[in-house]
């Protein structure tokens, strides 16, 4: 170990690192991008200061920032500062996550079009991506976590945006680039280079949190894969068509992703509706769209956004613990704004478990008593046991890409940012426990494989 690096370990034991030492404009800048589902495991890796198999970083190094959420592991923007365990290369990785297509998209430093809700077009956020400033913002040995956003063109929360976007070095997917929206034509900057799949990456799907949850409410605990992929064509069903009550007339609302979401690729590519056909889609007290105004307090907006959707599952997951301010009334006390005359509505949205459990919904018990927030798909709910020997077949391959030509420092902290990642998953136990509902499970745990992004799972094992 180097003596800098001896250096910082003793400061950091004496809780002196500051943002001073770490500031250094001559470090490599590497720019990764990619999963929302997958970020809290990358952050796992990255902001992991012990050295061991699951850090990227040597032991005492290690200090970052974060920001746009006030749990760490969900913000949008971070930026690491340590020393490369292989090469002892000191180097910032900066991250900012906008979802696995639109990563991809930023890998080959391409734009995706985004069409909102009243038909006008946009370039889709993050592809390419514009990204924190690393020698302007504030970074502290155990994390300098900021819920507020970094500024555009001026420093605000500790950090400030670069002027100018462009693409990145890495990108975590959930999905390969068989089934992207930047597909590898064989040469140019679609060619990216894949490291391989890092484990298997989980999704659920659960309804929208109700603290007093209506009869209808109550009755949705399943939908079959038929039922799902109606709603997403729709974009609204009455529960009688997903409970089977006739008395059901209550509306259900589909709330996703839009173009530049991994975790709404794999719904659609795992459930055979098609990952590049369009859906219909709602979204939940604030809108998707950056003009739309903040959410006001006390109140629950429902708008149809029609393919478009939310840039991150945490924007979802939101969305689904959105009660309007409420903590004895829902959406199933509000009448329906958009089928004007029906009282109380409800809605179902996909998402990873890190996402939901983030906000309080936890997959069993939820945030009030007597409510079951996650749903079951076919009858099988959505947990470890059930993703690895098969039932479940929401569920992709986390893939770890690079810049076409991508060389030096940047494949190299590609390649140790995926042997991390690894080893962070085993070192975790994710996927030991039956019942729990872990953001990834290793390879050796699986008992159940896919042949490729719209496969359902199959039996086998150890991929």
């Amino acid at each position: 170990m180097k003596t800098i690096t001896q250096l910082t370990a003793a400061l950091a034991a004496l809780g002196l690192v500051s943002q001073a030492l770490a500031t250094n404009p001559s470090a490599p800048v590497i720019y990764l991008t990619g999963s929302t589902a997958f970020r809290s495991t990358i952050f796992n890796s990255l902001s992991d200061n012990s050295g061991d198999a699951g850090a990227v970083f040597d032991a005492g190094t290690v200090q970052y920032g974060t920001w746009g959420n006030s749990s760490a592991s969900g913000a949008n923007y971070m930026v690491f500062y340590g020393e490369d365990k292989a090469s002892s290369t000191f180097v910032y990785v900066n991250c900012a996550w906008s979802g696995s297509e639109a990563g991809i998209a930023s890998a080959a430093n391409a734009t995706l079009v985004n069409t909102r809700r009243d038909g006008t077009t946009t370039t889709l956020a993050g592809s390419p991506e514009t990204w924190v400033s690393v020698t302007n913002c504030t970074i502290a040995s155990g994390g300098s976590v900021n819920a507020g956003s970094p500024g555009s063109g001026v420093l605000a929360n500790g950090a400030e945006l670069e002027p100018n976007s462009h693409g990145a070095d890495l990108a975590q997917a959930d999905t390969s680039q068989a089934v992207s929206w930047t597909p590898n034509a064989g040469s140019g900057p679609t060619a990216l280079q894949d490291f391989g799949s890092e484990c298997v990456v989980t999704f659920t799907i659960s309804k929208n949190v109700n603290p007093n949850p209506s009869k209808d409410w109550l009755e949705c605990t399943n939908i079959t894969l038929p039922q799902l992929n109606t709603l997403l064509s729709l974009g609204s069903v009455q529960s009688y068509f997903l409970s089977g009550d006739p008395n059901g007339l209550e509306w259900v609302y589909a709330v996703g992703r839009n173009l530049g979401s991994g975790t709404r690729m794999n719904v659609l590519s795992d459930s055979t509706y098609g990952g590049q056909n369009p859906v219909q889609q709602n979204s939940i007290g604030y809108g998707v769209d950056n003009r739309d105004p903040a959410q006001a307090p006390g109140t629950l907006i429902l708008q149809k956004e029609g393919d478009n959707g939310y840039e991150s599952g945490g924007g979802v997951a939101k969305a689904l613990a959105d009660t309007g301010g409420s903590t004895t009334q829902g959406s199933c006390q509000q009448a329906d704004p958009v089928h004007t005359g029906s009282t109380g509505w409800f809605a179902i949205g996909y998402l990873g478990p890190s996402d939901a459990l983030n906000t309080g919904n936890n997959g069993g018990q939820g945030l009030y008593p007597n409510t079951n927030n996650w749903i079951t798909v076919d009858g099988v709910p959505s947990n470890n046991n059930m993703i690895e020997n098969g039932p479940w077949w929401y569920w992709g391959h986390e893939h770890l890409y690079g810049k076409n030509g991508i060389s030096g420092i940047q494949q190299t902290v590609g390649t140790d940012l995926f042997s991390a990642v690894q080893g962070e998953v085993g070192l975790l136990n994710w996927g030991v426990n039956p019942g729990g509902h872990d953001p990834g499970i290793p390879y050796s745990l699986m008992f159940s494989v896919k042949a490729s992004d719209t496969s359902f799972p199959v039996p086998g094992s150890g991929e």
